[in-house]
C-alpha cells in the first residue's frame, strides 16, 4: 500500500474508534494498524512512505546525545535505558536502547542506585554553585528544584509523571464549554511534490468550534511557528474578541521542551502572550478533534487537488488552501459531532454575542 492507502485506513481506525474492525475490513493486523499509526504522528505522511533500508546501528550515540543521557539521568535517576529512551524519541532524539544502556554502563550509571548516588552528586554540586552566587548569604537548593518541569511545562515526574494536566478536554462541564477552551496545535509533513517542493502544514484548531487556521511553511522550525501565531492566529483573535485559554500540542522539539534550566523560542513567546502551553503525549485522546479535522483536509481538498493536477507551484497550493478554508470556516456546516450541522464562525460569533460590528471581510465569505 502507498502512503495514502495507508493514511485513509488510519483515519478511519482514529473517526470510527474501531481499529479492531478496521483491521478486519482491510485484512491487517492490528500491530501492523499502530506501527502505521505511531509513524504518522512521529512524521506525518513521510513515516507512511516507502523508506530505502539502511543498516541500524542502536549501539553508536554522539556526544550530544550522550551528554542528554546524563543530563537526564542527574534529574530522573529512577528510570532505566527503556524509559530514558521512550523520553528521548518524544524529544525527537533518536538513540536505541541499547545504545543508551552502553552509555550508562561506560559511565557506572547502569544500576538505579548508582544513577540515584550520580543524580545527589549533581544537586549538592548546583547547591554549591547556587550557594556561592547569592549575595552575602546562603540559599541551598532543593531537590525538588531538579524534578520539576521545563519551560514547556511537560508536568512534575514521580508518581504523577504519567498522568496527563487536569483538563477537561471532553468539555463535559458546561462551564468549558466554549470557543478558546482548548485549541490544538500541530504540524504534519505532508511530502514532497512536483513543482511544489516539501510541504509542512501548520495547524491550529479550536476544539469546541472547529474553527481552524492553517498555513503551508516549506520546514519545520519554532520560528515559523510565531510567525504563524504572530501573523495569522493573533489577528483573528483580535477580530472575535476571543482568548486562547489552553493552547495544547504534542512533545516535541518545535513545541517545547522538558530538559533542566531549557528554553524554548515558541514556549517563551507564548509566555509574553499570555498563552498557557500544555503538552500532551502525541497519542493521547484530546487530539482527536484534530484527525478528524485533517481527514477533512485529506478528503475534501488535497485528494481532489492532487488529481486536478493543477497545482504548480507552492504560492497557488497555499491560495488554493486558503479559499478551501475561507469555505470550511465561514460557509460549510460541520458534518459529524455534537455540533453537526453548525458553522464553526457562527458558533464563535453566537458565544460572544454581535455587540459591534465585525470587519465587513467576516460577511463577505458568506
Amino acid at each position: 500500500m502507498n502512503e495514502q492507502q495507508k493514511y485513509r485506513i488510519i483515519l478511519q481506525g482514529m473517526t470510527s474508534n474501531n481499529v479492531a474492525k478496521t483491521c478486519q475490513e482491510f485484512g491487517i493486523s492490528r500491530t501492523l494498524y499502530y506501527r502505521w499509526y505511531n509513524a504518522y504522528i512521529q512524521q506525518g505522511m513521510a513515516g507512511l512512505s516507502e523508506k530505502e533500508r539502511r543498516p541500524v546501528m542502536p549501539n553508536q550515540v554522539d556526544r550530544r546525545t550522550e551528554r542528554l543521557i546524563l543530563q537526564y539521568v542527574a534529574r530522573f535517576p529512577e528510570d532505566g535505558p527503556r524509559r530514558i529512551y521512550y523520553e528521548l524519541q518524544e524529544e525527537g532524539i533518536r538513540a536505541g536502547e541499547s545504545g543508551i544502556y552502553n552509555v550508562l554502563r561506560r559511565h557506572g550509571l547502569n544500576r538505579r542506585e548508582e544513577r540515584e548516588k550520580y543524580a545527589a552528586e549533581i544537586r549538592s554540586r548546583k547547591g554549591r554553585r547556587a550557594m556561592k552566587t547569592e549575595a552575602g548569604r546562603a540559599v541551598p537548593m532543593s531537590g525538588s528544584d531538579y524534578t520539576g518541569a521545563g519551560v514547556g511545562g511537560a508536568g512534575t515526574r514521580g508518581k504523577e509523571r504519567n498522568k496527563p494536566p487536569q483538563l477537561d478536554y471532553r468539555m463535559e462541564h458546561p462551564e468549558h464549554a466554549y470557543p478558546g477552551y482548548i485549541c490544538l496545535q500541530t504540524i504534519q509533513y505532508l511530502g514532497k511534490f512536483p513543482e511544489v517542493g516539501r510541504v509542512y502544514q501548520y495547524i491550529i484548531l479550536d476544539a469546541y468550534s472547529r474553527l481552524a487556521l492553517v498555513k503551508l511553511y516549506n520546514q519545520k522550525s519554532s520560528i515559523h511557528l510565531i510567525d504563524f501565531m504572530r501573523f495569522k492566529i493573533m489577528p483573528l483573535l483580535r477580530t472575535f474578541h476571543l482568548k486562547i485559554d489552553h493552547l495544547v500540542a504534542n512533545r516535541s522539539q518545535e513545541f517545547s521542551t522538558v530538559w533542566e534550566r531549557g528554553t524554548h523560542t515558541y514556549t517563551d513567546f507564548l509566555h509574553k502572550n499570555n498563552i498557557h502551553f500544555i503538552p500532551f503525549s502525541a497519542g493521547h485522546e484530546i487530539f482527536q478533534p484534530l484527525h478528524e479535522f485533517a481527514a477533512v483536509l485529506m478528503n475534501r481538498f488535497y485528494q481532489p487537488l492532487w488529481q486536478e493536477g493543477q497545482t504548480d507551484s507552492f504560492a497557488v497550493l497555499e491560495q488554493r488552501l486558503d479559499q478551501f478554508m475561507k469555505h470550511y470556516n465561514y460557509i460549510r456546516p460541520l458534518e459529524e459531532g455534537s455540533s453537526k450541522g453548525q458553522i464553526p464562525s457562527d458558533m464563535v460569533l453566537n458565544y460572544r454575542g454581535i455587540q459591534e460590528p465585525l470587519p465587513l471581510w467576516l460577511y463577505t465569505r458568506r
